[in-house]
């Protein structure tokens, strides 16, 4: 199969006018809340590419002849380099939705509510709209403080707690379960399977299993006034967080999410294969084929897309819990 690709910058089709030019276009589809990216290397042999400003929108779509492109993604140029011999300009970006205003920091805090309803906050104060997984939307919320701390810190430290993650995606403020990933319209992506015989190399480690049995949290009991403990799992050695929750059903929540976190840690592994574009970071992967302990669910914490010599696609994994 052909690979094919679109560029768009402010609004205009350029592809035709880089299709003989292209030397190498990778895309970078990070977690949480590193910025993707974008890098186009192109053919200058004429000089007569036009260096783009910065701050010009690119947007990114990639794909096979005969079925179409998938969008992957909206940048803004952070960076121009051109080189010689041969003649080549090299256009970097950084993902469109990571405002400067989100790095901020602030003092604010939110009382009696529920993670959507804070989440929307947020979304708001940057333009954004925000998409909550179901399961958490509803979650009530006792108390968040936020002391001068950074939009970015206060989401990640709260998804931390539930083992969701939060990312800015095209002008969308995702806070969602792990292995969540949603396209750029905010919907559900499908887990994607990968079979064996479509790898072209692949490998796992599986660290130690057995050095956290539990987790174990605490919250202040406003009516006792004592500092009450719950616990995630069961066997020592335990792991113990930090600090008081300003509830039972808030600590019983991070110190789950620990455990998911401490045992995700047990197994990574890395694959590469053809390119597939609908492959996404924090999206599932369901691998099969290969051998027990490896075949199953996965979550994608790095995707790269890579069109040059080959078009290929390679996914940092954390086994899924």
């Amino acid at each position: 199969m052909q690979p094919v690709f679109k560029v768009i910058v402010g609004g205009a089709d350029i592809t035709s006018r880089l299709s003989d030019r292209l030397i190498s276009l990778l895309v970078s589809d990070e977690a949480g809340f590193k910025s993707d990216t974008v890098s186009i290397a192109l053919d200058n042999r004429d000089r007569r590419v036009a260096m783009p400003s910065k701050g010009a929108e690119l947007q990114v779509s990639l794909g096979y002849r005969g079925e179409g492109v998938l969008f992957t993604g909206r940048y803004t140029v952070d960076e121009v380099s051109v080189s010689g011999a041969p003649l080549t300009m090299t256009i970097a970006g950084k993902a469109a939705n990571m405002r400067a205003g989100l790095k901020e920091r602030k003092t604010r805090s939110f009382s009696e509510t529920t993670l959507g309803d804070l989440v929307a906050a947020v979304a708001s104060d940057h333009g954004m709209t925000p998409k909550v997984s179901d399961d958490l939307a509803s979650v009530a919320v006792a108390q968040v403080d936020q002391t001068n701390e950074s939009d970015i810190h206060l989401l990640t430290r709260i998804a931390a707690d539930y083992g969701a993650v939060a990312k800015p995606s095209n002008g969308f403020l995702l806070f969602v379960k792990r292995g969540q990933a949603k396209s750029v319209s905010g919907k559900l992506i499908p887990a994607v399977t990968i079979k064996a015989n479509q790898l072209s190399s692949y490998r796992f480690t599986f660290a130690d299993r057995g050095k956290y049995q539990s987790v174990v949290a605490h919250w202040h009991n406003t009516a006792s006034g004592e500092r009450e403990p719950v616990s995630a799992g069961a066997g020592s050695p335990a792991y113990t967080l930090r600090g008081n929750y300003p509830d039972q059903a808030t600590a019983q929540a991070a110190a789950a999410a620990k455990l998911a976190s401490l045992q995700r840690g047990e197994g990574v592994g890395t694959i590469t294969l053809p390119c597939d574009p609908r492959l996404a970071a924090e999206g599932e992967v369901s691998l099969s084929g290969l051998i027990d302990g490896v075949d199953g669910s996965w979550v994608a914490s790095r995707v790269e897309h890579s069109l040059a010599d080959v078009f290929s696609t390679t996914v940092s994994l954390e086994m899924r819990k």
